[in-house]
């Protein structure tokens, strides 16, 4: 996305705090401090659920959605979060958000909790002004500890010194109440997010020739810049919503486990979209004709001395495989399960006698088993991702899914293999850490269990979103 200079008469907005606070350092730190002492409940990460946010933020387009937000208002699947004035507009249009959040620190948010209503919870900002709570004394308030890493002592210092034993989350982000959105809803446990009024331009001026950026009355003064998005389009914006918009794209990426769904034709919406396309798979390969011959080739190499070691690691689960096996048995009954990437089938040989359990074998680069699988109740995938092609890898784990209908057993590799393929590649085709590979298991499962083996692999219980 490119900017332009600035067109137009406009003022430019006030200066900041050298860090970008919106006010001194010691005030914030001081909010911070007051606030931690207050007897209050404190927001903490809640487990994963189907349930949808709708996050409704000032922008003008939000006005044109009105009837869609009222009707998501009254539907259980979904709760309506909104920011600062934005709840009194709402509840103005006869919509009652489900939460308002607040984690502008400045004095003058106090002029969006005048009129506070008894069936919304109310988030605020460990750093808001102490006035911020007052105003909301007797209503539902937790405290949230939004923090930006700033102070001497710094926010997140002074929280732990001051509440040593609480459960606390933190939530970090962008500058803006719609980018930490992104991460409240992470910690509310959301997978879905769909925003209204979330637009980072303007499409319309007043009778002055102003431009309107919100759906209610409210006024900017800042220098105007064009926003020419990788497809050419232009939008009309400013520097601080041209900077929320590229935010979202780091955010987004950073929690890609979410869908972030943005409606209307706005400038946030349209680079999100283009994101969208940017990161669909360019094939539906699960492996490349190259690729697996050279696999093949490895599997079929004999040294001579009869100690072929490739394909072999699976036989080093089948304890932990038994184990979780026959709890599902007890729980489900009769389970089907597929080893996937099974290599040379030493975890079918290794496992003892089970009751109740078939085991199915899938491998794409041994001839007999590449048959596409059907879904299984359990999967076991061992030593198998790190082994993928990196242009194959998001089909992989999309097929991954698709098999497993109850649990996967996954075992990923951090480092480089010893054995290389007879065109000199490492047969470890991706080496990447735990915060790498977390993101895109968490798109696809719940993550239920993690073990790190320093050095070595991470060991991840992974459940089906939805069980079979």
């Amino acid at each position: 996305m490119y900017y332009e200079d600035a067109v137009g008469e406009w003022e430019a907005p006030p200066e900041s705090t050298k860090e970008g606070l919106p006010i001194p350092n010691e005030e914030y730190i001081k909010n911070v401090r007051d606030n931690c002492l207050l007897k209050l409940p404190n927001l903490t990460t809640q487990k994963e659920n189907d349930r949808i946010m709708v996050m409704v933020c000032g922008g003008s387009s939000a006005k044109f959605y009105l009837e869609e937000i009222r009707q998501k208002s009254h539907d259980d699947r979904y709760r309506i979060f909104t920011s600062n004035m934005t709840h009194d507009w709402l509840i103005a249009n006869g919509i009652v958000p489900h939460y308002q959040f607040i984690i502008d620190p400045k004095l003058s948010k106090v002029e969006d909790v005048q009129h506070p209503h008894k069936d919304v919870k109310y988030l605020l900002g460990i750093s808001c002004n102490p006035a911020v709570f007052k105003a909301l004394e007797g209503y539902d308030v937790t405290r949230v500890f939004s923090v930006s890493g700033i102070g001497i002592p710094t926010d997140v210092q002074v929280i732990k010194a001051l509440l040593p034993y609480e459960d606390i989350s933190l939530l970090t982000g962008g500058t803006m109440a719609g980018l930490r959105a992104m991460v409240l809803a992470d910690i509310f446990g959301y997978l879905t997010v769909e925003y209204y009024g979330f637009d980072s331009c303007y499409f319309e001026y007043d009778d002055k020739g102003d431009p309107i950026y919100y759906s209610y009355e409210k006024v900017r003064k800042e220098n105007i810049l064009e926003a020419q998005t990788d497809d050419g389009r232009i939008f009309l914006t400013s520097p601080v919503f041209a900077s929320q918009a590229r935010q979202f794209l780091k955010w987004k990426h950073r929690l890609e486990w979410i869908n972030f769904i943005i409606h209307g034709d706005s400038l946030t919406s349209h680079i999100n979209k283009l994101d969208n396309e940017k990161l669909k798979s360019k094939h539906n390969l699960l492996i490349t004709d190259y690729y697996r011959e050279l696999n093949r080739e490895m599997h079929n190499h004999d040294k001579g001395n009869g100690d072929n070691t490739y394909g072999i690691s699976g036989r080093k689960y089948a304890g932990d495989i038994a184990v979780l096996a026959g709890q599902l048995i007890k729980k489900y009954g009769d389970l089907t399960l597929l080893d996937y990437g099974c290599g040379k089938r030493t975890l079918e040989s290794a496992l003892p006698p089970i009751s109740g359990l078939t085991v199915k074998n899938y491998d794409p680069c041994i001839e007999g088993l590449d048959s596409i699988p059907e879904p299984s109740d359990v999967v076991a995938c061992t030593d198998v991702l790190e082994h993928i092609e990196p242009e194959c890898l998001e089909n992989v784990l999309d097929d991954l899914k698709r098999v497993t209908k109850k649990l996967a057993y996954v075992v990923i590799s951090t480092r480089k293999a010893r054995k290389s393929y007879s065109d000199g590649q490492n047969t470890h085709k991706i080496i990447e850490s735990h915060e790498w590979w977390s993101p895109k298991l968490k798109k696809r499962f719940f993550i239920t269990e993690t073990q790190t083996i320093p050095n070595d692999k991470f060991i991840y219980v992974l459940q089906a979103k939805e069980i079979r």
